[in-house]
C-alpha cells in the first residue's frame, strides 16, 4: 500500500502551500542521489510533492485519497493503432532525479532536472494487453513515438523514450509511458460473450 504523501512529505493535512514546498526542499536536498541520498526514497518524496503541490490534484487527493481516476477517467495519452497518430492530452509531470550539472543553486540545477523528466499515462484495452500490439501518438513536443506493447503486459508497466521530454538549457528529458488497461464499464453481447469464452477456457 503507497505511503500517506503528507506523512512521505513530514506535513500535516492543514500545512499550507509553503509550508508543503519548504518540507520538500528540505527532503529533495538531503534525499538527492546525488548527495548520496536514497534514489527510491527521492522519488516518493518527488511523487508526495506532484500532488501536494498542485492545488487541484490535492483536492482529489484529500477526497478520494488518489489522483487521476476519481472522474472516471485516466488521463494522459490517446492512442491510435494502425499506423495513425493521435494526441497527447495532458502531460503529468513526473519529477524524477536528474544530475547536477555543477553550476547555479542546486535548487535550480534541481528542478530543471525534475521538470525535464516527462511521465503520461496511455490506457490500452485488454486484447492490446495480453496479446500486444503497436501504437503510435504524437507528443506535445511534436515527435511522432512508436511504442511496441509486448504480449502478456501488466498495469503500471513502463517504457521509456530517452531524449523525447522536456527540453532544458540541459538538454531534453526522458520521456516514459505507463500502460493502463482500460476495463470497460459496457459490454455489448457480442463482447460479453466473447469475455465468457474466454472465462471458460481459462
Amino acid at each position: 500500500m503507497a505511503r500517506d504523501f503528507y506523512e512521505v512529505l513530514g506535513v500535516s493535512r492543514s500545512a499550507s502551500e509553503q509550508e508543503i514546498k519548504k518540507a520538500y526542499r528540505s527532503k529533495a536536498h538531503k534525499l538527492h542521489p546525488d548527495k548520496g541520498g536514497d534514489k527510491a526514497a527521492f522519488q516518493e518524496i518527488n511523487e508526495a510533492y506532484q500532488v501536494l503541490g498542485d492545488k487541484d490534484k490535492k483536492a482529489q487527493y484529500d477526497q478520494f485519497g488518489s489522483v487521476g481516476r476519481g472522474s472516471g477517467g485516466f488521463g494522459g495519452a490517446s492512442q491510435q493503432g494502425g499506423g495513425g497518430f493521435g494526441g497527447f492530452d495532458g502531460f503529468n509531470v513526473n519529477f524524477g532525479g536528474g544530475q547536477s550539472g555543477g553550476f547555479g543553486s542546486i535548487f535550480e540545477d534541481l528542478f530543471e532536472s525534475a521538470f525535464s523528466q516527462v511521465q503520461v499515462q496511455l490506457a490500452v484495452s485488454i486484447p492490446q494487453a495480453v496479446l500486444g500490439d503497436t501504437v503510435r501518438f504524437k507528443t506535445n513536443f511534436g515527435d511522432e513515438i512508436e511504442l511496441r506493447i509486448p504480449p502478456a503486459t501488466t498495469e503500471g508497466q513502463a517504457f521509456k523514450f530517452r531524449g523525447k521530454g522536456q527540453s532544458t538549457r540541459r538538454g531534453r528529458g526522458d520521456l516514459t509511458v505507463v500502460i493502463h488497461i482500460d476495463i470497460p464499464r459496457r459490454l455489448s453481447r457480442e463482447q460479453k460473450e466473447l469475455y465468457e469464452q474466454l472465462k471458460r477456457i481459462s
